[in-house]
């Protein structure tokens, strides 16, 4: 028993020595499938590590809060993902991997470069103190599978809560303009969307018809200062039988 945890804690110890990664003929770098789809099923975040990397990396691990883009799937070249951030937002995390990163780039509002991030071989990681109101972009290059998930901490007098009850009703606690629900695809593509209605203080309702594909449930719309907001569910839908 003692030598087979040694040696257990040899084989760590050797897979956190820098080496070259493991990568195939497009330079994509060898992931398991198998956790990847665990992570995309549940709204989790999944590290893109190369091999060694990891005991270097001095990584300061994101506290996730409110999900506002959930998106997991396959890039060819490039992919712009927009981030809505509405009005007091105390925190915005960001958490972006994937196989093969030419180019990482996270865009405030007002079209300057965030310069404070984590940047790895594979991934971009930051964490963003009372960030800017308005529509922050992400630009991603490169090729392979990639994760993209990015949250936010409301303002205490903000979006408090936002709870899926049912396929088509929704409870929202806080401010707001106008909502709509949507259903989107595992990558966060719109399936369809349809315009919610309040029916007292928190409740809103919507008419709509659950797709026959895989979906997460998403509220998104304009909050009291007319700023947008977005928020996701974090599990992945399967349709019914």
């Amino acid at each position: 028993m003692i030598s087979l945890f040694l040696a257990t804690l040899l084989l760590m110890q050797r897979d956190q020595i820098p080496r070259q990664p493991k990568k195939d003929d497009r330079g994509l770098l060898k992931i398991d499938p198998v956790y990847f789809d665990l992570a995309a099923n549940t709204g989790g975040d999944f590290y893109f590590w190369a091999p060694g990397e990891f005991a270097t990396s001095q990584l300061q691990v994101p506290i996730h809060r409110e999900d506002v883009l959930l998106s997991y799937g396959a890039i060819e070249s490039k992919k712009t993902f927009d981030i809505p951030v509405e009005s007091g937002v105390k925190e915005m995390t960001l958490f972006a991997g994937m196989q093969r990163k030419d180019r990482a780039v996270l865009i405030r509002p007002a079209g300057t470069v965030m310069r404070d991030v984590q940047s790895f071989q594979h991934m971009l990681i930051a964490t963003v103190k009372a960030p800017a109101t308005g529509i922050w972009h992400l630009d991603l290059h490169g090729a392979g599978t990639y994760a993209v998930t990015a949250h936010v901490k409301p303002a205490d007098d903000g979006l408090r809560s936002i709870d899926f009850t049912a396929p088509c009703e929704v409870a929202l606690g806080g401010p707001v303009k106008q909502a709509e629900l949507a259903f989107v695809t595992r990558d966060g593509e719109v399936i369809s969307t349809a315009p919610l209605e309040r029916t007292d203080e928190a409740r809103y309702l919507a008419s709509c018809t659950l797709p026959n594909v895989a979906f997460r449930v998403v509220v998104r719309g304009v909050d009291a200062n007319g700023y947008r907001f977005q928020r996701t569910e974090s599990a992945l839908h399967q349709p019914s039988p």
